[in-house]
């Protein structure tokens, strides 16, 4: 049976794509279902082609605005959910909150249900000042500070690579940040349980791939 994962908050598929990607590359099968609003992600891997609610590109599967049937899950070892600022309920076996530091987006944290809260694993992204840290962030949200897997600094080389992505459907996980690199890696070592000695070469693998 698959694992379920399911990312929300910001509107940015680089993250899950990154995650879902190491899968592959490891011979994983995995799915991505790009429920978010922007549909970012799966546009981006089908290069607004057409109006295909489905797409595999480098042993991924990733299909849009859809949901998908106990049997379909079964197919795979990973199922990626991807709902960006999508509140619609997910059930997943793995929930990450990846949002930014902004007054905006700490304060729709502060909306998410309860229980789905403390469940979650959180991600701050773009990081740019000290003034406001991960402890006021734990403090205002109620969550445990095992919670916050981590913070990726805002950094060039993953604005690059995003836009890189969006314009080719296909990025190198090598040419991120390493803060990046180290919260895809945290992330992973949650989903397959894997300690992270496995887990490097897990990326390392992803790394050294260009194409499947």
């Amino acid at each position: 049976m698959a694992k379920t994962i399911a990312f929300r908050g910001k509107e940015k598929g680089d993250f899950p794509y990154y995650v879902a990607k190491s899968l592959a590359s490891n011979k994983f099968k995995v799915a991505v279902i790009d429920n978010s609003y922007a549909k970012d992600l799966y546009e981006s891997v089908h290069q607004y082609k057409d109006d295909e609610q489905a797409v595999e590109k480098e042993n991924i599967v990733y299909i849009r605005d859809a949901e998908v049937s106990e049997a379909f899950i079964d197919k795979f070892d990973f199922v990626v959910y991807y709902m960006g600022l999508n509140e619609e309920s997910q059930d997943s076996e793995y929930s990450f909150i990846l949002h930014d530091y902004s007054a905006c987006d700490i304060h729709r944290m502060t909306r998410i249900p309860k229980d789905l809260l403390q469940k979650s694993f959180f991600i701050m992204r773009d990081k740019v000042t000290n003034k406001v840290t991960e402890r006021a962030v734990i403090k205002l949200l109620e969550i445990k500070e095992d919670q916050m897997l981590g913070y990726i600094p805002l950094d060039d080389k993953d604005e690059i690579a995003y836009v890189n992505l969006s314009h080719t459907g296909r990025q190198r996980i090598k040419d991120t940040s390493a803060d990046m690199q180290l919260a895809v890696m945290s992330t992973l070592a949650i989903i397959t349980g894997d300690d992270m000695k496995t887990v490097k070469k897990y990326c390392r693998k992803a790394k050294r791939v260009r194409r499947f």
